[in-house]
């Protein structure tokens, strides 16, 4: 007994010993890093010597703004501030060019679209853009054909891949069934056929007559604005890409064909261009402008549409907890006199989606929004309250239509030698159980269910779009459309990226010859951020306690994923 109560006194000291030393080191680091914060936030100046711009496209520019007091990143970007650089260097003296580093490009096609329109007005001031890589995939291509000059090393090992377009889906009803897993989707909407891959072993008729018209939309763009920033023929350009002579081939076939401006290696090419100097877009500081009384206000709407954040506390997540505030703000400043709803949005949990709606929908100032690469479903849910509503060609939005997912771990749980046993007063009772079959009278209950919401979303449609009724639903059925077509649908107003919402809502609002733009942060505090951190830890070791149905349900995200009704777009 005194050798058992001396090992567990050792281990005891021990645990505490590392605690001690954790919670330390931890302290240690936080210092650091608020420090580092404090010292690269003050240092930064405008340029006063003659510079190059770098434009690293590796980083990741996020269509949303997050004030982080722990942030590693201090100089780093969203996508509105690169654009906003960017169009501010065209008339900054010291500012001699831009270089696009294209190589780990992380913006996306309609990224690519507005920051090209700013790149147009930078090249008309007759500076050069540069733009350098040895990877070039269809993106990168695209970005490179907005430069004034584009250059690859002339080396075999370089990598060219440009093709039409390739979408795989993976259909899991054969690896469910394995497993003992039925997963059951009730939907509202020939095409919403989202969770339709764990119901079926390859794509429905539905699915893949929307995804090929998107994709085939997508592809016309693609090719539309290669030619178009180049000159190149664009039946020649179409050959070349579907034959695949573009495919697996190295920076020589590009320069054979006049895709890219020259072959050489960095350094050679810049002490050839004479660039000594290089500034980092992110360490490239505007003037402090003067904030007008006239303000336009910038509200992100980014991610997953979720109930609350407690189920998913990261900042990529869209809840009425984190927009309805800011909402509020917005509405008290008088100094704003207009809102830009920024959407990035597939949508999520319908109930939020009906609350921010509403929110949105009783601001007194117009607010205008600007779709980024997606709205749809939850997030053109949001969209339909504003006044109006802005997308780029090739934005995905639509996809009206409802759909639940009920899984059933019956099979799965006598597998693992779990039997449940369950006692039930009341009839559907049972509705959403985890082991319960899904005979037609729950289904036609859930169904039921998703039909009301369906109407809902239908009639929010309408009254916001101006639209009859009937014309609505002719165009919902969870069907997916891209910017170009949702015009002509009604479903949006104009095309046009954030700065053309911007430009826009000032002229209507009459103040376009003195006003200055604000960005509404989210701003994260100690609490989200370890809630944030903490989650998927704490899911992990929550993993090994699958025998109980409860947090089974929990690990799932019942209510914002599985057995309501969700706005979710179909792929």
């Amino acid at each position: 007994m005194i050798l058992l109560q001396g090992i567990y006194n050792f281990l005891k000291f021990v645990i505490r010993e590392i605690s001690s030393m954790l919670i330390k080191f931890i302290f240690f680091i936080f210092l650091i890093i608020l420090a580092f914060n404090y010292f690269s936030k003050t240092k930064k100046s405008p340029v006063t010597t003659k510079t190059y711009l770098k434009v690293d496209l590796s980083k990741e520019f996020k269509d949303t703004f997050i004030q982080s007091p722990l942030s590693l990143s201090p100089n780093s970007l969203n996508f509105y501030q690169l654009l906003n650089r960017v169009s501010a260097s065209k008339d900054d003296d010291n500012i001699l060019g831009i270089i696009l580093f294209l190589d780990g490009n992380t913006l996306n096609r309609t990224q690519i679209g507005e920051l090209g329109e700013c790149l147009k007005k930078f090249k008309a001031t007759n500076k050069p853009i540069y733009s350098y890589g040895a990877y070039m995939d269809n993106n990168t291509l695209l970005l490179s054909s907005y430069s004034t000059e584009s250059i690859m090393p002339p080396s075999e090992s370089t990598a060219v891949n440009i093709t039409g377009y390739i979408k795989d889906l993976p259909y899991y009803k054969d690896l469910t069934e394995k497993l003992g897993i039925e997963v059951n989707v009730v939907h509202v909407g020939d095409f919403k056929t989202y969770g339709e891959n764990y119901t079926r072993s390859e794509m429905s008729p539905e699915n893949r007559l929307d995804l090929k018209r998107i994709l085939n939309k997508g592809y016309s763009f693609f090719i539309e604005d290669i030619s178009k920033n180049l000159s190149f023929d664009i039946e020649k350009f179409n050959t070349l890409t579907l034959s695949g002579d573009l495919m697996g081939e190295s920076s020589s076939i590009l320069n054979k064909n006049k895709l890219i401006t020259s072959l050489a290696y960095w350094e050679n090419f810049k002490k050839e261009k004479k660039i000594e100097s290089l500034t980092e877009i992110g360490d490239y500081s505007l003037p402090k402008e003067r904030l007008s009384k006239n303000q336009i206000a910038i509200i992100y709407a980014e991610g997953e549409i979720n109930y609350s954040s407690s189920r998913n506390p990261t900042s990529n997540t869209i809840t009425p907890d984190k927009i309805i505030p800011i909402l509020e703000k917005v509405e008290k400043d008088k100094n704003i006199k207009g809102v830009i709803l920024r959407v990035n949005s597939p949508g999520g949990s319908a109930l939020a989606s009906d609350i921010i709606y509403n929110s949105v929908k009783k601001m007194t100032k117009p607010v205008y929004v600007s779709i980024g690469s997606v709205a749809a479903s939850g997030g053109y849910y949001i969209s339909t309250a504003a006044t109006k509503i802005f997308a780029n060609k090739d934005s995905i939005t639509g996809s009206i239509g409802v759909v639940s997912l009920i899984p059933n771990f019956k099979k799965l749980s006598e597998k693992v030698g779990v039997n449940i046993e369950g006692i039930s007063l009341g009839k559907f009772a049972d509705l959403y159980s985890l082991t319960a079959e899904m005979t037609p009278e729950r289904k036609e209950k859930i169904y039921n269910s998703n039909l009301k919401v369906y109407n809902e979303f239908l009639n929010k449609v309408a009254y916001g779009r101006n639209l009859p009724l009937n014309d609505v639903e002719k165009i919902a059925q969870g069907k997916v459309w891209l910017g170009e077509e949702a015009i002509n649908i009604g479903l949006v107003d104009s095309i046009g990226g954030i700065n053309t919402t911007i430009e826009t809502l000032a002229s209507d609002l009459n103040i376009q010859e003195n006003y200055s733009v604000t960005e509404i942060p989210y701003e994260e505090d100690f609490k989200s951020m370890f809630e944030s951190n903490f989650f998927p830890i704490q899911t992990l070791l929550n993993l090994r306690l699958l025998d109980k149905s409860d947090l089974m349900k929990t690990l799932i995200k019942e209510d914002e994923l599985l057995f309501k009704p969700i706005l979710y777009m179909s792929f």
